[in-house]
């Protein structure tokens, strides 16, 4: 992924969001709302996992529509964790860099 493209990423995320809010005014989107909102979605991201892996109800779906749900569900966390770490002012790249990827350049070294 280039530098730019994840925080297009979040730019197109929040743009999103302000749609949302102006659809929703009120909804109160304060320092907690995005916490929240990836904890709910990452429920509802874990129930389309279980009916996938025949570990909940399939309410009536076929595996092709659990996984097209279930792959939306992952998008939602996604970018609520975007929206999540812009708000607090964390750059996910270079956090990544400086916690994942340095077991890579130890490896290297």
């Amino acid at each position: 992924m280039k530098d730019s493209e994840l925080q297009n990423i979040t730019q197109n995320v929040k743009k999103v969001l302000t749609l949302y809010q102006e659809e929703y005014p009120d909804v109160v989107m304060d320092r907690d709302y995005y916490p929240f909102k990836l904890t709910e979605e990452w429920g509802e991201c874990l129930q389309m996992y279980l009916m996938l892996t025949n570990r909940g109800r399939q309410k009536g779906k076929t595996e092709d529509e659990i996984k097209v749900e279930f792959s939306k569900e992952i998008a939602d966390v996604f970018g609520y964790l975007l929206a999540f770490a812009d708000s607090e002012g964390i750059d996910l790249k270079e956090e990544l860099e400086n916690k994942w990827f340095a077991y890579l350049k130890k490896g290297s070294a």
